[in-house]
Formats: C-alpha cells, structure tokens, sequence
C-alpha cells in the first residue's frame, strides 16, 4: 500500500512531466512491488522428530515401572512380566517378521519365500489387515494399486515408525504387457503421497524372488539392531498405555466410594437446610475437601487450601454452563416453604445437592486422568472438558427435570 500511494502523490505532483525518466522509476516500482507480493512467505522447517535410541527406551520402561508401582501386586503380575521381556528383549535380538496382505495365495507365497531363507534369530508369520501387527519388520503383500484399506493401513503403519516393505505381486507377469506399467506407475504415486521412497518397494513372482530376498536379507543384516530397537520401543508405548489405563481404573475404584460418601452428606445436609441457596455453599464446602482427597489419590500433592481454587472454579462453571440451574432452585424452595409438601421439597434438593456432587467428582477423575494430555490448555478449558464429559454420563439433575416438565426456566 506504501508503494502505490507513493506512485500517486509522484504522478499528481507534476514531478514525472519535469523528469522523462521518472516512468521508468514508476514503472521499476510497480513490478518491484507485484514481484514482492507474488514471492511465496518463507516456510517453516519442522523440527524432526528425536532420534530413537536404547537411553529413550530405558525411559520409557522405568516411566512405566513407576505406574506399576502404585499397582496391587496381584494386578501388576501380568504387565510386570511383559515389562521384564521388554528389558531382556535388546539383550537377545530376536527379528519377528510380519507379512501382511488381503491376497490369500499372494500372502502364502511371499511368506514360503521368506522362511526359506537362511535367517538366524529370526520369525516370520503371516496376518490378514483386521489389526496392526507386533513385529519389527512389516512386508506388505500388493497385487496392483493400492485398495483404500491397504492404503490406510500403511497410513497407519507409517505414523507408528514401522520399518515397511511392499512386496507387489502383479497379476500380470508378461514383461511386454503394459497394463502392469501402468499399475506400477500408479502404485509408485500413492507410496509418494505416503513419504514410502521407491527403494521399499519390491516387485516378486515365485520364478524370480530375488529381489524381495536381496532387500529382506539387506534389511535384517544391515538394520537388524535399529529394527529391534524400534521394535522394543513401540511395544514399550503400548505397555505404558496399558499401565495406565489398569491404574486409572484401580483409581477409580478407590475414588467411587469417596464420591457416594460426600454424596450422601450433601443430601442429608440440603435436606434439612431452611435457608435459600445455602445448599449451594454447603456442597461447595463438600467440594474442597472431595478435591484433596481424590488429588491424594490421584497423587496430585497440593495442601486442602490448594484445592479450594479449582473447586470454586468448578462449582462457578457448573453454575455457568447449567450443570445447576438456580432458577430450578427455587422449586424446591418453594416446595419445603409448604408443610404438605415439605418432604418432597427437602428430598429433591437432597438429590439435587447429591448429583452437584456426583458431578463433581467425575469431573475431577476425568481431569486428574487427562492433566498429563492437556497441560498447555488453560485450567478454565480443561475443567470445562471434564465438566461436559461427566455431564454426559451423569444427565440432568431432578430438580432440572421437574422443573422442565413444568416449563419453568432455567435461569
């Protein structure tokens, strides 16, 4: 925009009739500028990702261990034997081979060709495109271009750093028939919208299988220890997934019964309180004390005056996000104000008291469970996340649900 006004102001001035060469100033100017508008923004280069190495696997296996740790022993029996294969697993390098295909007949003749070969230290199994295989080195069986579940697969398999092969076995063999040049062609495209180079992929007939032998042997000899490395590594990964999930279940086991103890004293003290909205700060009271004992349990080390924040922000976003309705409050206000219906009035409050509780503590599970995922966001939005997931599993409160039925509003 500076250019272009500065082109105007020299053009109405007068200054380009007293001075012939001043156009060519102009018109250097203007293709100066549209040169400078046409040139692409500098793009940023990606940080590539760690390089994999046996001091990264050591990590990931004693953050593991620390998970089974706080484990029953009877619960960690299992995963703790897999944990101690893992540790002995680069001690005895063992490459297990995958070949995978939805070709019958292909996927037998690929794998016969690779058993026979001399491997030492060496398995090799055949599996259909139902799972993603545990294997250090995955061979792709093809029989032209690629099916979309052959595609998403190597997708998958890509993203999860799987060292990948695609053995392609035309259907057609004849060197001179060209279809198969234009299958090749085609196939070689889609292994390029995957970032999988040329050099991984390797054609095979049962006449010729050298090629697919050459590269398998290259492979297990030359990348034999990084093949296992990453191996190791991947099963590691999905131990600490497993870890996880087995101690946030023992987790929540110990954490229900809490949640139904304050529960209870909510209700019971809602039900026989005569002050308006009083049951308000009274479940908000439960609240700081149900948040330092589930952080105990979900080893979150904060003193009791450390969750009286985080549980005022949740009972403020309960309030704001409608979890508790207070315009519904007053229905049961109203129902305890009369003598015939005291009862009823004082046992939905008690229940409504009941649920703001409930609600609470699953949204403090699911926060507790998630705070290692979503560290960068703002407290505001992940207590929000976990509000909403909770919400979904709880519903509504009674008090809400009368008072819709009876069309009352809920502000």
């Amino acid at each position: 925009m500076a250019v272009a006004a500065a082109i105007i102001l020299l053009l109405l001035s007068g200054w380009v009739n007293d001075h012939p060469w001043a156009w060519l100033l102009i018109l250097a100017l203007g293709l100066g500028y549209w040169y400078w508008r046409r040139s692409p923004a500098p793009t940023e280069v990606k940080a590539s990702p760690p390089t994999l190495h046996p001091q990264l696997l050591e990590k990931q296996l004693a953050e593991t261990h620390t998970l089974l740790q706080e484990l029953p022993t009877e619960r960690q029996a299992s995963l703790q034997s897999t944990h101690s294969q893992l540790q002995r697993r680069l001690d005895s390098p063992t490459v297990e081979v995958c070949v995978l295909g939805q070709s019958a007949y292909a996927l037998n003749q690929v794998h016969d060709a690779v058993a026979t070969l001399p491997l030492e230290h060496c398995t090799v199994q055949r599996q259909t495109l139902a799972t993603v295989p545990q294997a250090d080195l995955v061979l792709l069986t093809v029989r032209g271009a690629l099916t979309a579940s052959e595609f998403e697969m190597l997708r998958v398999l890509q993203a999860s750093h799987y060292h990948v092969l695609v053995v392609w076995y035309p259907e057609m063999v004849q060197e001179s028939d060209r279809p198969c040049d234009r299958v090749a062609v085609h196939l070689q495209q889609q292994l390029q919208q995957l970032q999988i180079g040329q050099d991984q992929l390797i054609p095979f007939t049962p006449h010729n299988p050298q090629a697919l032998t050459s590269a398998v042997l290259h492979c297990l000899t030359q990348q034999r220890a990084n093949l296992v490395l990453a191996g190791t590594y991947r099963r590691a990964q999905q131990l600490h997934q497993q870890a996880q999930a087995a101690l946030n279940h023992y987790r929540q086991e110990r954490a229900t019964p809490i949640i139904e103890r304050y529960q209870w004293l909510a209700a019971a003290a809602t039900a026989v309180n005569p002050l308006p909205l009083l049951d308000l700060i009274m479940a908000g009271g439960l609240l700081v004390r149900l948040t330092w004992d589930l952080g105990q349990i979900y080893q979150r080390s904060f003193r009791l005056a450390d969750a009286e924040p985080l549980a005022k922000e949740l009972l403020r976003l309960m309030v704001q996000l409608g979890a508790v309705e207070l315009g519904t409050q007053s229905l049961g206000q109203w129902l305890k104000g009369n003598s015939l219906t005291y009862l009823a009035g004082s046992c939905l409050q008690g229940a409504t008291a009941a649920y703001v509780l409930r609600l609470s503590g699953l949204s403090l599970i699911h926060y507790f469970e998630t705070a290692p995922q979503t560290k960068s966001l703002p407290l505001v939005t992940r207590l929000q996340q976990s509000l909403q997931w909770a919400q979904q599993r709880v519903g509504r409160s009674p008090l809400q649900t009368l008072g819709d039925s009876l069309g009352l509003p809920s502000a």
